[in-house]
């Protein structure tokens, strides 16, 4: 029997378009970053008293790839974070990207640019307003790459669902969103909670630049019970689909996305997990894909470590007769070695069993990788 294969999205790192309807937006957002960068040491002479008002965090990785065909890959990105103390709780914050992706396309984005206030207390209140870091889920901290234990992310952040409605908008279980948006945060010694409204459903892949916005509304919140064990879940209501978008399309559809995660660190142990939930409105009525993975990683020595994940995904295929029930598997074994504190290397092995039709076996990867970071303020 032939096999049909839903493959993934092709960049190991992700190369996300903000939700922003047109480039005037866009322009006026590169206007700003580049505004804060030369206010910035301004502001920092008149107030040296004051540390810390301009800071600057870097990071860049190499990782080539060779799957077991022969294919070599390598994906660079280079990445950073700048933040400029406004005074009076306020912050200045933008994230430029330069991304090469492993079919060797280069590209840059402002991932953040947002106004943060912040205020310090028995409840802490963080508000954010802007270009936003995801408020759903767990696997959008991996994105950065000295952050991330493995070398490639979750699959569940940019491998492509089979359709969930014929003739509908590509989906994916848990997107790396960066949407425009406001969030706020609320946090006690044992506790955190927070609301968003953003422009972009989590489901939805890469949109155009001009494709329909569509508000969605992210609950969430969390608890830790301990010190290093904290356990926390989300719940995001919005549109996913608007009526014209496609041709089969003749009304609005929303989405639930339902996430629970966990992070527990003990000694030199750190492990995490995330599971996803999402139902989608179709022309069929809903359909639900699910997913979940479980990431670890263990201090053997002081520059020595490994890391792992294993991750699982299930999801409906749209056909003409129906809906057929296909499922996606992965596992990831890294080994580090932290030369400097701002240097690591490590080597490993990702296999990925792909959505498909039948049964497909295994397509299985060796990468390295090389990571860099430095906080310089």
């Amino acid at each position: 029997m032939r096999t049909t294969t839903w493959r993934p999205v092709k960049a190991r790192r992700a190369v996300v378009t903000p939700t922003i309807v047109g480039w005037a937006f866009t322009t006026r957002l590169m206007s700003l970053a580049c505004l804060l960068f030369l206010l910035a040491p301004t502001a920092a002479l008149a107030q040296q008293a004051r540390p810390s008002v301009l800071a600057i965090d870097t990071t860049a990785a190499v990782d080539p790839a060779v799957d077991d065909t022969g294919n070599v890959e390598t994906g660079v990105v280079l990445d950073a974070v700048v933040s400029v103390d406004l005074g009076r709780g306020f912050e200045g914050i933008v994230r430029p990207i330069v991304q090469r992706s492993a079919s060797g396309g280069w590209e840059g984005k402002f991932w953040v640019a947002t106004l943060r206030y912040e205020r310090p207390g028995p409840v802490g209140l963080r508000i954010d307003g802007g270009l936003i870091s995801s408020p759903v889920g767990l696997a959008n901290l991996t994105l950065r790459p000295h952050l991330n234990p493995n070398i490639s992310q979750p699959a569940s952040l940019f491998t492509e669902l089979p359709p969930l409605d014929l003739g509908g908008a590509g989906t994916i279980l848990l997107g790396a969103i960066y949407p425009l948006g406001a969030q706020v945060t609320v946090s006690g010694p044992h506790w955190d909670a927070r609301a968003a409204i953003i422009d972009k459903s989590p489901i939805r892949t890469d949109l155009p630049v001009h494709a329909p916005r569509f508000t969605n509304v992210v609950i969430g919140g969390g608890v830790t019970p301990v010190v290093g064990l904290r356990v926390g879940t989300s719940v995001t209501r919005g549109g996913w689909q608007r009526a014209g978008e496609r041709p089969f399309i003749t009304a609005d559809r929303d989405a639930t996305i339902v996430t629970v995660e966990s992070e527990f660190s003990f000694r030199y142990t750190k492990l995490s997990g995330e599971w996803v939930r999402d139902a989608g409105e179709t022309s069929a009525g809903d359909r639900v894909a699910s997913g979940w993975f479980v990431q670890g990683q263990q201090t053997l020595a002081p520059h020595w470590f490994v890391a792992g994940r294993v991750e699982r995904m299930s999801s409906p295929a749209a056909l003409a007769t129906g809906a057929v029930p296909l499922t996606f598997a992965g596992v990831e074994e890294t080994l580090g070695f932290r030369v400097t504190p701002d240097i690591t290397l490590r080597a490993g092995h990702r296999a990925r069993r792909p959505f498909a039709i039948g049964r497909p076996g295994y397509t299985h990867q060796a990468t390295v990788s090389i990571v860099w970071w430095k906080r310089w303020m």
